[in-house]
């Protein structure tokens, strides 16, 4: 019963870190390109675009996870994309 805890907490510990490091890899220094976030979540905080960006619409239709995008990468946008099947619209920003 130990061991079945221990695994479990050490589970819920690493499966967040791997997350946030995919992530933050995605949008910093990941290329010029199109990126969609859900745009009722679009902040400016300083000198970032704060949203949940992803490469695809598909990724962002289902992304939850905030990330800066620093507005000096930024080529156009942010502008109005598509919307979600499960309602959300979305916005997008072209990096340089």
């Amino acid at each position: 019963m130990i061991r079945l805890l221990c695994i479990a907490a050490l589970s819920l510990l690493l499966v967040p870190g791997c997350a946030s490091v995919a992530k933050t890899a995605a949008t910093n220094g990941g290329g010029s390109g199109t990126y969609y976030c859900w745009k009722d979540r679009l902040s400016t905080e300083g000198d970032s675009l704060v949203c949940n960006w992803e490469k695809s619409i598909s990724d962002a239709c289902r992304s939850t996870y905030s990330t800066p995008l620093g507005k000096g990468s930024v080529a156009s946008g942010p502008e109005g994309s598509s919307r979600c099947e499960n309602g959300q619209w979305l916005g997008k920003v072209t990096t340089k």
